[in-house]
């Protein structure tokens, strides 16, 4: 029996897509998330970013102790979501002698597989019976337990990496009792400069939203950010304009011990983040009427009119703060003081950014320039 998995990957709506204009870093343990190309069929420019460095091998003290657990209780579901961790759990059971008992146990489970790979891994232990989903995802697999009635029931989850964390988190909140057997360690990134670079996209509002694949992703990034001394910068974005997007309450408590409140999806699946990321950066875009046109200022690109047109990232910031005051005279001192990264900048820097603003619009007359006091957008 398969089950039906949902698609992430949707088809564009017609005319403007609603990420287009909008770059979206996802923090995950893979430097290619797959959740990036969602990203991007919906408009986004994907920033993927490598937070996590995963390594399959196990904390031996962390997996015994889980293997035990698994053993001590009838299973009624075993999800497997990947063949090389499975193969070291079944590795490591038998060198405590307790690679028979555990097989035992599963004898009596229904057999989920993540993938085709884990479920090969399912057949050289002896099962034939396994169960496996259309979309080949440990997402789907939890997505499907989770529409059926799960309070008390027996799950043992293999977890092959930090994002299983989440799933394990949402299982166990609709009542199961479950193990999750750890057969991977992680740690930062090998290269600092990795996260050193993010914390410097959101901190000058070069990315305009961020999706947190895991905890541990929340936890390195926030490490790195305090390491380089801009830690009240990243969460001051994060509290004001640049969307923080976590899977389940798990990833968001970082950010709320840091006062932070972060955005969670309605599960910790693809798609929910993806919808989380559209409603979050739409929320956020500044909509109004210029000298008779219709505008749309997104993270790096303005809709005109129902067109896109791309902004260069230091005008954009400036036509940001123009168009938070609509028709409101902006000295170039109020405009530093409100467009990230541009403290330093003299007001020279600020007529060229205006400059070039009036030829991406092409149209002069929507930015007037009022003499001896500074800018507005005309109303």
């Amino acid at each position: 029996m398969v089950a039906t998995a949902s698609a992430l990957v949707l088809m564009r709506p017609p005319g403007v897509a609603p990420l287009a204009g909008y770059a979206v870093a996802i923090a995950s343990d893979r430097r290619r998330a797959y959740l990036a190309e969602a990203m991007e069929q919906h408009g986004a420019r994907s920033v993927s970013i490598q937070a996590v460095r995963t390594y399959t091998t196990a904390d031996e003290i962390a997996l015994r102790a889980a293997t035990e657990a698994v053993i001590a209780e009838p299973v009624e579901e075993l999800v497997v979501t990947s063949n090389f961790g499975f193969s070291l759990w079944l590795r490591s059971a038998a060198r405590w002698g307790m690679r028979d008992a555990l097989l035992g146990r599963f004898r009596g489970a229904r057999l989920l597989a993540a993938s085709a790979r884990a479920a090969d891994g399912l057949r050289e232990a002896g099962f034939a019976e396994i169960w496996s989903t259309a979309a080949g995802t440990a997402e789907e697999i939890v997505r499907y337990l989770l529409a059926q009635r799960l309070p008390g029931r027996h799950i043992a989850m293999q977890c092959g990496g930090p994002d299983s964390i989440d799933l394990c988190h949402a299982l166990r909140r609709a009542g199961t009792n479950l193990i999750a057997v750890p057969t991977y360690q992680c740690a930062p990134p090998a290269h600092a400069d990795i996260l050193r670079r993010l914390g410097e996209q959101i901190e000058y509002r070069q990315i305009d939203a961020i999706v947190f694949a895991s905890p541990e992703a929340v936890e390195n990034v926030l490490a790195q950010a305090r390491v380089d001394g801009r830690l009240d910068a990243v969460l001051n974005a994060f509290a004001t304009d640049l969307p923080a997007v976590c899977r389940t309450e798990l990833g968001a408590a970082p950010l709320r011990a840091l006062g932070v409140t972060p955005i969670i999806g309605s599960a910790p699946f693809g798609e929910e983040a993806l919808d989380a990321v559209v409603g979050a950066v739409g929320r956020r875009a500044v909509r109004l009427r210029i000298s008779g046109h219709r505008m749309e200022v997104r993270g790096q690109a303005v809709v005109m009119n129902g067109e896109l047109v791309a902004i260069q990232p230091g005008p954009i910031g400036v036509l940001r703060t123009l168009a938070r005051h609509p028709g409101q005279v902006m000295s170039c001192a109020d405009i530093r003081r409100e467009t990230p990264g541009w403290t330093q900048s003299d007001d020279h820097a600020i007529e060229m950014a205006v400059s070039r603003l009036r030829r991406s619009l092409n149209g002069g007359d929507m930015i007037q320039t009022v003499m001896k006091r500074g800018y507005r957008l005309a109303v």
